[in-house]
């Protein structure tokens, strides 16, 4: 996955091009960086996910971010700081919650995003109510 990013592309964009290759996962972006497995802390999460690249970064650069399946998520996590300056956190969807991927950085984005696909069919109920008294 390839995405195009330059000073007028909002972080809405980047966040819905990111779950579009990866339903299961997203960003969240912050003012200031985490450490190497490590979460970010809520008091520097950007609220306002229609701000342009040009209103959070001094300096924003245009170009064009490549991420793949294969890629680790702390790797993903880095290549965004290394090449456009943003501070972002990986999540996983857990149900009906997002949680913070630092404690499984060193999994793939493939793996994590297969993982909160699977954690949707954890609380299935049978088709049919189970009676047990039919059994013997």
């Amino acid at each position: 996955m390839k995405i195009r990013i330059g000073p007028n592309t909002t972080l809405s964009e980047i966040q819905g091009a990111f779950q579009e290759a990866f339903p299961y996962l997203k960003i969240e972006f912050f003012t200031k960086s985490h450490r190497a497995f490590k979460g970010s802390h809520a008091k520097f999460l950007i609220q306002d996910m229609n701000q342009k690249l040009h209103d959070v970064l001094l300096a924003p650069k245009s170009g064009e971010l490549e991420i793949t399946p294969e890629m680790l998520t702390y790797q993903a996590e880095n290549l965004f700081e290394e090449k456009f300056g943003l501070h972002v956190q990986v999540l996983r969807k857990s149900g009906e919650t997002w949680l913070v991927t630092s404690v499984t950085d060193k999994l793939s984005l493939a793996k994590q995003n297969a993982k909160g696909q699977a954690s949707e069919h954890v609380h299935f109920m049978p088709e049919e109510p189970i009676d047990y008294r039919e059994q013997e």
